[in-house]
């Protein structure tokens, strides 16, 4: 079992957990944090230097806006998800890009397929996030580009974060079909981040942090936006009775309010891109920063 991940059960619970979760929220996940998730696209397609005839695969795709981006670049641009739905509306917006069903650790591709690999913030809900990204790696040609987007802290990150603090403040206890021992913020920390992707052997190494605001109108919408989107949170709030439910939503509207402007809730937004190159033979890996 790798250092960080989970029993073999316990990995194929949690997949899924993921896999259910995201089927259940597709659509409510588009319309609220689709937009947010957006912020990491150009910077994502950046670091890999996404240009005409690149061949890119974008990993845990959901509904495909990066994917599809990439392709209006003039990649040849290839998304997978574990998410049938999530796949499924992803090729009713963007009709034309390439989308298949694929769990990461078993990508259907031969070695060497793609110039360039992305994955845009799915890296804390991979049970064994480091095979995960040696097969990323393995599909990757030698001399390419990867690049992988996770949040910052909850407290540079607060879209999430507010309502990891109200659950936390009541002291919720997590759903019992959530498997214990992962953790979804170990990739917060930029030393672990770093770590990986040394450990897969990456050259030129490096961790970019990158901070921004989001505005969501009101508090109906960003309660319930919430609850539509991020599924370990939702699963963790409908686990609980009425009452606990109601006691977490008045401790989340506690914590929204210093934000509100006249325009809505004008939440930080925290997020760090880390990339690396596939190394060609003989040659050493190195991190940059």
């Amino acid at each position: 079992m790798p250092a960080h991940g989970l029993s073999a059960t316990d990995a194929e619970r949690l997949r899924e957990f993921e896999r259910l979760g995201h089927d259940r929220v597709a659509q409510t996940y588009h319309a609220f944090f689709s937009p947010v998730t957006a912020l990491a696209i150009e910077p994502l397609l950046d670091a890999v230097l996404v240009t005409s005839g690149v061949r890119l695969l974008d990993v845990a795709c959901g509904p495909g806006a990066l994917t599809a981006a990439a392709a209006n670049r003039g990649a040849q641009a290839v998304g997978v998800d574990l998410s049938p739905r999530m796949l499924e509306l992803a090729r009713q917006l963007h009709p034309g890009v390439d989308f298949h069903e694929a769990e990461v650790e078993h990508l259907p591709f031969a070695d060497g397929s793609f110039d360039a690999v992305t994955c845009s913030f799915a890296l804390g809900h991979l049970p064994y996030p480091e095979l995960a990204l040696a097969e990323c790696v393995r599909v990757l040609s030698a001399g390419g580009w990867i690049a992988l987007a996770w949040w910052d802290h909850p407290d540079r990150q607060r879209i999430q974060g507010v309502f990891r603090e109200a659950i936390a403040e009541l002291g919720a206890q997590p759903p019992p079909d959530v498997p214990q021992g992962h953790t979804i913020l170990r990739f917060c920390e930029t030393k672990e981040f770093l770590a990986l992707l040394c450990g897969a052997g990456l050259a030129e190494v490096a961790i970019e942090e990158r901070g921004t605001t989001y505005t969501i109108p009101d508090t109906e919408t960003f309660w319930h936006g919430g609850l539509g989107s991020f599924v370990l949170t939702a699963a963790a709030i409908r686990a609980q009775d009425t009452a606990m439910q109601r006691a977490i939503r008045a401790a989340f509207e506690r914590r929204i309010e210093p934000y509100r402007r006249d325009r809505g809730f004008v939440m930080p937004i925290g997020f760090k891109i880390g990339r690396g190159r596939k190394a060609q033979p003989g040659s050493t890996a190195r991190p940059t920063t």
